[in-house]
């Protein structure tokens, strides 16, 4: 009986996840949830940076100001990226759970952004 008990508790752990298996599976390439990711470089290589919490944000400046190359939003609602501080200036939208693996594509947005938001009510990319 004891050894049944050892033995089944030993496979229990074996196929248990480490609590931080979850966390790595998202990897360098992942993103959180309710987060704005970006990378300095494109197909989300480099160093990466995330965003959390709603509202406007100069993170992306003030840590690689000008030099993200791709994106991805972890949130379930419309996002905004800005070339000036604040959110001002020109921009782009990502919607809800969309990523961009290279800015300089279709998004003509490579290493300009400088600050991102998560408005309350974004609607939606036009």
């Amino acid at each position: 009986m004891k050894k049944t008990l050892i033995i089944a508790t030993l496979a229990l752990i074996a196929l248990t996840p480490a609590a931080g298996d979850a966390a790595k599976s998202k990897g360098k390439s992942g993103c959180p949830d309710d987060a704005i990711c970006v990378w300095k470089k494109a197909d989300y290589q480099g160093k990466r940076l995330i965003v959390k919490g709603d509202g406007v944000s100069n993170k992306i400046g003030n840590k690689i100001n000008n030099k993200t190359s791709s994106i991805k939003n972890g949130f379930d609602k419309t996002i905004f990226i800005y070339d000036k501080r604040n959110a001002k200036g020109e921009s782009r939208c990502l919607g809800a759970k969309d990523k961009v693996a290279d800015l300089a594509g279709s998004y003509v947005f490579d290493d300009l952004t400088t600050s991102s938001e998560v408005p309350d009510d974004p609607g939606s990319c036009v």
